[in-house]
Formats: C-alpha cells, structure tokens, sequence
C-alpha cells in the first residue's frame, strides 16, 4: 500500500506551501527552473542529481513560515537573511530523503567570495542557487531587469562561472522569456515526474510537511507525536483490519496538516483563543481536506479531516453524527481530545489521568464521541501513556538536535560572515 504516488509528493508539497504564501512556492517554482535549465546546459549532472538540486531549489524558502518574513526574503531587506536559510537546511537534514542535497539551501545567500569559508561540497550549486535567486527577485520587481546588471560583483556576490553559465543557458533555452510567460510550468513539471520515491521517502517528505508546521514549538511536535501513537494503539487494542490501521496511522499524521495556513500568533498564543480566533483555528479542518484530496487515498482523508466531529452532530467542520462516522474515525478524535489534554501550553498545564478520563467519560455519556473508545482508553490508559512517551522520545530528541544545530549555524554564519 502507498498513501500517495511518488508524482504527487512534490505537487501535495507545492499545494500545501501555496496556502502560507503564493509567492513562496511561485518563487521557489521559477528559481528550480533556472537551476534546472543550467544544470542541463552544463551537462555533467545525472538525471538523480539533477532532480535532487532542482526539487532542492524548489523548497529553498521551505524555513520562512510567516508572511511577514516572506516579504522581507523577497525584498532582500532583512539583516538576518539565513534565518530561513538555516530552519529549511535542517528540514531536508532531517527530515527528507534528500539529505544530501541540504547544504545547496543553507549555503543560497552566502556572497560568493566568503562561500569557500564553509568548505562546502556542493558549494557549485549553492552558487548557482545564490545567482538564480536574485535573477528571479529582480525580475519579479523590475520589468526591464537584464542579467548584465550583476556583472559588476562577479566573484564578489556571484560566482563568474555561475553568471558565464547562466548566459549561456538564457541564449539557447530562453528562460527569463519562459518565466515571465510562464510557459516554463509544464516542462519544469515533466521533469519533476520522472523522480521515484520509495514508500519511506513518500513518507518522510510527508513528515517534512507536517513538521513544518510542528517544529515551530515542541508542544506541537508533542501533540502530533502523541496523537499518532495513541490512535495507533488504540487500533491495535480495538482489532482493526491491516487497512484501516494503515489509513490510521495516515489520519492521524496528516490530521492537522491544516494548520500549515493558520497564523502563528493563533497557534502559538498564550491564553485561550478570542471567538473570532477560534474560527479561524477551526478552519484548518477545511484546509486539510483541500490539501489533500485528489493526491492521499480518500478513506485517509476522511480520517484526518472528521478528528473534530462528534457523534451527536455538534463538531465541525461538517456536523455529522454517529451514522456517518467510522471505527478508525472515531478513534482519531479520541486520540486528539488525549493528546490536547495531555499537552502543556503556556496557559495550561498537562492534566492529570483522573481529570482526562473524567472529561472522556462525560463527553461519551453525552454522546459526542465513542463510549467503546473511551472503555478501551480506560482500561489500557497507563499503557497507552508508557508507550506514547517511548514514541515521543525520538522525534523530540531530533527537535533538541535542530534546535540546537541551529544556534550553532546561526553563530557560525555570523562569525565567518
């Protein structure tokens, strides 16, 4: 079983990115198509390589979140141009199949003359990436822009044998017509379609996706971590088919992909939310449904995206009841309702097992969610919370490392640069 094709991995990715910003993903489009189109006049590349640096440059921007951050990425008018820099570099670190292409996106706005510093091998392209950024930023605030332009800081801020190149590739391939018309769509996403993952990859630039959003805090690495893990036990312990554990797992992985569009200030905000906040937040169920249906098999989708609904009919965003909602569907909001009160906010503390067996009680005898569920939490709650620990063990550990690596490249770059 495969929870997506491998052409569908880049444009889900592509899909969801779209909805934090447009320009992120257009941008990140046109660069890739640039890099891709040197790339090919050069002609020393294989084909892996070259798909590796072009899906590479295509998410350069992937560790600028907030819109705000965007704009002053795009004007080039931030004191503090690698902060994205270095957040997208450990995303594909850690957490894609395309690790080794990593360092082309911690290295994209280093000045060519201080790039050596870093003694990077695959310093050539972060040069090229570094040239095909700005020649799209340039284009994109002046009509008139020409390559000639960046000639006077050859081998300062750009590498010469990066502008010779590109040159070259603009004579015989036309791209700066091809972007500005935007004819060079298709053949950018012909190319793209010739890359193969394995079912672990699909599954890790998914994980990427998710994590995205999550390794802005830990108590969100945390809540997705626990989630999956108490949905997954709770199929075990239920009996559920090989299937619907497979498309479980799935749901509860994917289940608050959503949020990749919510504003940071309501994800992260220490208090309750207002009213119109709490809209907003609701909201992300309808984003997860848009970002994944068509590209995740649809029982999946329906997991992931009914996690609010209650059997009675009150939950959101649909109001379907008991009728309409399945075993697997049923356990994922279980699992999610555990993993919020399990979770510590700088409003909230954890609550403690009385208080969450409480409130699953009362909300099952009011008929909002599964009695069955909530009688197998009970039972197995201690065990349920032994293993939710050991599975959160590891990905909060990568979040340590990131961090941590993090504060050691942003002090790096500011020592060498």
């Amino acid at each position: 079983m495969d929870v997506i094709k491998s052409k569908d991995v880049i444009n889900i990715l592509k899909r969801a990115l779209n909805l934090i910003d447009k320009r992120l993903i257009n941008h990140g489009e046109r660069v890739s198509y640039i890099i891709y189109k040197m790339m090919e006049y050069e002609n020393i590349y294989s084909q892996k390589e070259m798909l590796g640096y072009t899906i590479s440059a295509l998410f350069h921007d992937i560790g600028a979140f907030k819109t705000d951050e965007i704009d002053n990425m795009i004007k080039f008018e931030t004191r503090n141009i690698w902060k994205h820099s270095i957040y997208g570099y450990l995303f594909f670190k850690y957490l894609t199949p395309l690790n080794d292409f990593a360092e082309t996106i911690l290295f994209h706005h280093i000045d060519y003359n201080k790039l050596e510093k870093f003694n990077s091998e695959h310093g050539v392209i972060s040069s090229y990436l570094n040239l095909a950024d700005r020649i799209d930023v340039k284009k994109m605030s002046s009509k008139d822009i020409v390559p000639e332009v960046f000639y006077r800081l050859r081998d300062v801020q750009y590498s010469g044998h990066a502008l010779d190149l590109f040159q070259k590739a603009q004579l015989k391939y036309h791209i700066l017509g091809k972007l500005e018309d935007n004819s060079y769509e298709e053949e950018l996403n012909q190319f793209l379609e010739k890359a193969v993952f394995t079912s672990i990859e699909k599954e890790q630039f998914l994980e990427m996706l998710i994590y995205s959003i999550d390794f802005r805090s830990e108590s969100t690495v945390r809540h997705t971590i626990t989630t999956i893990s108490i949905a997954d036990q709770l199929g075990r312990l239920m009996e559920i088919d090989d299937k619907e554990a497979y498309n479980l797992h799935y749901g509860a992985l994917l289940h608050d992909i959503g949020k990749i569009s919510t504003p940071l200030n309501i994800l992260e905000a220490p208090r309750t939310l207002t009213a119109e906040e709490m809209i907003t937040m609701k909201n992300h169920v309808a984003v997860s449904e848009l970002i994944l249906k068509g590209y995740i098999d649809e029982e999946i989708v329906q997991i992931a995206v009914r996690h609010h609904e209650k059997l009675d009919g009150s939950g959101y965003h649909k109001g379907l009841k008991a009728s309409d909602l399945t075993l697997p569907q049923r356990i994922l909001a279980v699992a999610d309702i555990i993993s919020a009160l399990r979770g510590v906010r700088s409003y909230k503390t954890s609550f403690h097992k009385e208080k969450i067996l409480s409130i699953l009680s009362k909300e099952a005898e009011k008929g909002k969610i599964s009695a069955e569920v909530v009688d197998c939490v009970i039972e197995f709650y201690d065990t349920l919370m032994e293993n939710v620990e050991k599975d959160c063990r590891e990905p909060l550990e990568k979040y340590s490392a990131m961090n941590e690596k993090y504060e050691n490249l942003h002090n790096q770059f500011l020592e060498l640069i």
